[in-house]
């Protein structure tokens, strides 16, 4: 199984979703700072990366909470299914282009096809169990351990996300994070 930044996307049929999201959607190109959805406000949006990346960030408190990256599957699931306010801001990290889809359309997608209801269910359950993940590895794991399981599992993001963005995700300060790259070149 290939290792993937985005969890929630491991194990579920990829060309599946692509293909529904592109039959009932459109490609569209974000700028970096555009937002998908915003916090407080409706959102119906689901959709796929196709080249860039996004930005989970927890409005309020100013902290990144994870970002989506080519191939993986985003949306404020599942309050994007009825048009109820998103929880956060999804946002564009740099130029992206992104295939994105009205998620109302679903509920009755997942109504009408047993098919799709299969794979929507698989879908939920990867994400939450990514969640949980995410969740027993900042409680089990220090600074250090969280940046050197992240390099481990993805070494391609420190050419492809910012420093600042990084700290932010790890939940540390972008000197925290200079002083834990130093240390380990030592």
């Amino acid at each position: 199984m290939t290792r993937h930044f985005n969890k929630h996307i491991e194990g579920i049929d990829l060309s599946f979703w692509h293909e529904l999201i592109e039959s009932h959607g459109e490609l569209v190109t974000l700028s970096r700072g555009d937002l998908v959805c915003h916090v407080g406000q409706p959102t119906n949006k689901i959709g796929y990366v196709k080249s860039g990346y996004l930005i989970y960030t927890v409005v309020g408190v100013g902290k990144i909470g994870g970002f989506t990256f080519p191939d993986a599957l985003f949306g404020d699931y599942p309050n994007c299914l009825h048009n109820l306010p998103a929880r956060f801001d999804i946002m564009a990290g740099r130029k992206t282009e992104a295939w994105i889809m009205d998620a109302t359309v679903l509920l009755s997608l997942y109504k009408d096809s047993p098919v799709v209801n299969q794979q929507g269910h698989r879908f939920a359950e990867a994400a939450y169990n990514s969640l949980i993940d995410r969740y027993c590895s900042f409680i089990a794991g220090g600074p250090l351990e969280r940046y050197m399981e992240l390099i481990r599992q993805h070494p391609q993001i420190e050419q492809d996300v910012p420093q600042k963005e990084i700290a932010e995700y790890l939940r540390i300060t972008p000197t925290h994070l200079s002083r834990l790259r130093r240390d380990l070149l030592k």
